[in-house]
């Protein structure tokens, strides 16, 4: 309890050092009050065709519909591809290499920004803000924006690159119409000794897991992600976390730090994932995110951990069979207490953009809080708190979950090595769930191929015997 106070104390800090930035940002820009008009503003760029690529998901999904907005107001078009995690990455890193600048701005996970920043490939965001014929003077980020969030994933040393498109984080999903059903209660009381509920401890979670595993009517209590993808990391981590433990000991995701991925809570909370295994579907280690989405949207599982931004689909009749008999909940509590990881994708814009002007324009009116609202309406995760205030917002069954682990998160790393560092968790994470390797020899593993990645920036802490 002691570290995650410091930790959130540190974050006050780190907010009031932002605010102070952004203040000496607002004042360089703002002077006198002028009239500002998008049309305007948008006069030298019109008949333009601007170009992003991102995650072929819902928020995604979401912006592609309002994109025709933007081009009615100002004559600028906007061409949206939309990729697989994996190949969005791997495509905008071939682009940046190569200098190409086919896409004028681009929607990237935050743990590729360092890497970005360092080799020069995005523009500072400075560049835009500072610039009283872009910068709509209406335009507050340091207000309506989610600080902490935009922090850790657009905030590079102390620097804005860029805005954040989507407030991510995983919490669980669990069928509610299941726990509501009077028999299914009676039966699971008898043999644990309490009623069904969404699960706070992961002793619940896997009672129910247990209790709801049924394979001879193609029914099982939980999946887990377990393909050597980095799905894999990314819901490992509400376990390391959960359980008190962590990668690094760091409180900013671009600082280095100890490593402490071979702890003793960390490989309890890799023992205690391994044995999710037996109540998840035989195909559970070929699974990532869009192959637990898809079990649950099937009526085959009870539970799992899954990304706030897929919640729309699980919750659309047209693609779910299960909308309207969810439940969503923060992560079950450890020893790390209720805790969940900060992610996100961010709007960037290359060096390399032949229209980075009409692309920022475009970004800074797709934060606007209608367009925001639009957006997360149909799918959307959005980066301003004052949406999940609208009355239509409050009424999604998600959003309280959503807000409140927002409001937990911890920080990743976004250091340039962070693709590396993760790549290398997930091979041991993999050993380990293919039984190669115990979860202590997995972890002490990633310990020591981590501290040849870092050298001395990252020492063991756990020395490995």
């Amino acid at each position: 309890m002691k570290g995650k106070i410091e930790r959130r104390t540190r974050n006050s800090i780190q907010t009031v050092a932002i605010l102070c930035v952004l203040a000496v940002l607002v004042f360089t820009v703002s002077g006198p009050a002028h009239a500002w008009d998008l049309k305007e503003a948008a006069k030298p760029y019109e008949g333009a065709t601007i170009r992003t690529i991102g995650e072929a998901l819902p928020p995604l999904e979401a912006l592609d519909k309002v994109k025709e907005k933007f081009t009615k107001a100002t004559g600028i078009k906007v061409v949206v591809e939309q990729y697989a995690h994996e190949e969005a990455v791997d495509k905008v890193m071939l682009d940046l290499n190569s200098r190409t600048g086919r896409y004028d701005f681009i929607i990237q996970p935050h743990r590729e920004l360092g890497r970005f920043v360092e080799n020069k490939h995005v523009v500072p965001l400075s560049r835009f803000l500072e610039d009283a014929k872009l910068r709509d003077p209406d335009f507050h980020p340091e207000k309506e924006l989610y600080v902490n969030l935009w922090n850790e994933i657009s905030w590079y040393g102390g620097k804005p690159y860029g805005f954040p498109f989507t407030a991510i984080t995983m919490f669980l999903w669990y069928r509610a119409d299941l726990v509501a059903d009077p028999q299914e209660n009676d039966g699971f009381k008898a043999k644990y000794g309490y009623d069904l509920k969404a699960p706070q401890s992961w002793k619940e979670y896997k009672d129910m897991a247990e209790w709801f595993t049924r394979p001879d009517k193609g029914f099982y209590g939980t999946a887990i992600q377990g393909k050597r993808h980095v799905a894999l990391w990314y819901e490992w981590l509400n376990f390391l976390y959960s359980f008190g433990g962590d990668i690094l000991e760091a409180d900013k995701g671009y600082k280095y730090g100890p490593i402490i991925i071979n702890s003793p809570a960390a490989i309890e909370s890799l023992d205690y994932y391994k044995s999710l295994v037996q109540y998840s579907p035989s195909d559970t280690l070929n699974y990532d995110w869009d192959g637990a989405m898809a079990a649950m949207q099937q009526n085959r599982i009870f539970e799992c951990i899954m990304w706030n931004d897929a919640t729309y689909a699980v919750e659309d009749p047209k693609q779910s069979t299960v909308a309207g008999k969810m439940g969503f909940d923060m992560v079950p509590q450890g020893k790390g207490g209720k805790i969940g990881q900060v992610e996100g994708w961010t709007y960037l814009i290359p060096t390399y953009s032949k229209n980075q002007e009409a692309a920022y324009l475009f970004i800074q009116w797709a934060l606007q809080y209608d367009n925001q609202l639009e957006q997360h309406l149909n799918g959307g995760a959005s980066p301003r708190p004052d949406v999940y205030a609208h009355e239509d917002v409050k009424k999604l069954t998600y959003s309280k979950a959503a807000m409140d682990t927002n409001a937990a998160s911890l920080p990743k790393a976004t250091f340039p090595e962070s693709p590396q560092m993760t790549d290398i968790i997930v091979l041991a994470l993999s050993d380990a769930l293919a039984d190669k390797k115990s979860s202590k020899e997995a972890l002490d593993w990633a310990a020591l191929e981590i501290h040849k990645l870092l050298g001395d920036k990252a020492p063991l802490k756990y020395p490995v015997k």
